[in-house]
């Protein structure tokens, strides 16, 4: 089940990082390449200012609410399997 928004998420915030650079939301970068170990926020901060860290916010807060219905199908289907588990017992 999490497969779905695994594959979508990387999709939508492609497209909507190339929509902020196409309009000029956030700067063209300039090719400085951070590790990869670098948080989101604060390699926005260094890659693109203030604009893309705010970028990379909003992306973050919308893969939370892509995630969450998800991960509550998940976890419904986990107390299910628990509580039968604990019937049988």
């Amino acid at each position: 089940m999490l497969a779905v928004p695994f594959i979508l998420m990387p999709v939508l915030s492609g497209l909507i990082e190339y929509f902020a650079i196409y309009t000029g939301i956030c700067p063209m970068y300039g090719g400085v390449v951070l590790p990869w170990t670098c948080p989101p926020i604060i390699s926005g901060l260094l890659i693109g200012g203030v604009r893309t860290a705010i970028l990379q916010f909003l992306i973050l807060v919308l893969s939370f609410f892509v995630y969450l219905p998800f991960v509550r199908m998940v976890d419904r289907t986990y107390v299910k399997q628990e509580q039968e588990a604990q019937n049988q017992e």
